[in-house]
């Protein structure tokens, strides 16, 4: 995994940390589809979940038949584990943009699990997971999107949504957070001198519905903005610097018809 940060421990008031969280982490043995109490149970909430989910995509655009997924799950190279183990993304395809949508981080947690953090063990309630699920759209249609940067970005910040087990805490206590990670495949203007991307993390959409129903509950779906590094560099000098200023961003680029669409083709420098 690429490395990146939640930026940083020195907060002012209305911008968000991850360090002092906790990591939540799950042992790779505990089945996610059935347990000895209620061998169908999880089974049927799976199969719930992913039908959910699959409307909420088909309402969107055209979905591609086939997911996209790590060539070898992470629980075998020591990655981070989803709620069901199960991961993958979907690709779907808009009239003028392209989506990314991670496909399981709302997957509801083992019921009989000990570890489960959104339920209480054994009360065969079904969380829907992490109650989100993380994607970025972008502007024009890609070559290989399996090898994109478009996939890059919501790949890494959803495994790190799953180590970190609390994303969603975060983002509705501080309204929206930002991070940095390492990236490839971005044109110049994007990077930072050390050559990190700034991303915001849940700018409003106006075209994405901002959480869906599922049958064990509304699960948010957040949406991904690359800023360019000029835009932050110019922020870094006003009151509060980049960090003081992100949920004011967010909120106005939410204003914005497609404020949340990624364009590395045009580097924006303000806002209409």
């Amino acid at each position: 995994m690429k490395s990146w940060n939640i930026e940083p421990d020195a907060n002012p008031p209305g911008a968000a940390s991850l360090r002092s969280t906790p990591t939540l982490s799950r042992p790779a043995s505990a089945s996610p589809f059935s347990t000895p109490q209620e061998p169908r149970l999880n089974e049927a909430a799976l199969s719930a979940m992913a039908r959910a989910r699959q409307a909420f995509f088909a309402g969107l655009g055209r979905i591609d038949a086939q997911p996209l997924a790590p060539p070898r799950h992470p629980v075998f190279a020591g990655g981070p584990i989803w709620p069901a183990l199960r991961q993958a993304w979907r690709v779907i395809h808009r009239p003028d943009t392209t989506l990314v949508f991670s496909d399981g981080l709302s997957d509801p947690f083992d019921p009989f699990d000990p570890d489960n953090p959104f339920g209480v063990a054994g009360s065969r309630v079904a969380a829907p997971g992490l109650g989100l699920e993380i994607y970025a759209e972008a502007r024009g249609r890609l070559d290989d999107v399996a090898t994109s940067w478009l996939f890059d970005l919501v790949h890494q910040v959803s495994q790190n949504a799953v180590v970190h087990g609390r994303f969603l805490s975060l983002l509705r206590e501080h309204g929206a957070i930002s991070l940095q990670m390492a990236m490839s495949g971005l044109p110049d203007g994007w990077l930072s001198a050390g050559g990190l991307a700034t991303v915001l993390v849940g700018v409003p959409a106006g075209s994405v519905p901002a959480r869906f129903s599922t049958p064990h509950g509304p699960v948010s779906a957040v949406a991904l903005t690359l800023v360019p590094a000029s835009s932050r560099l110019a922020m870094e000098s006003e009151e509060g610097g980049f960090i003081g200023q992100v949920r004011t961003l967010a909120e106005r680029l939410g204003r914005l018809q497609e404020g949340h669409v990624n364009d590395p083709a045009r580097v924006w420098g303000g806002f209409a």
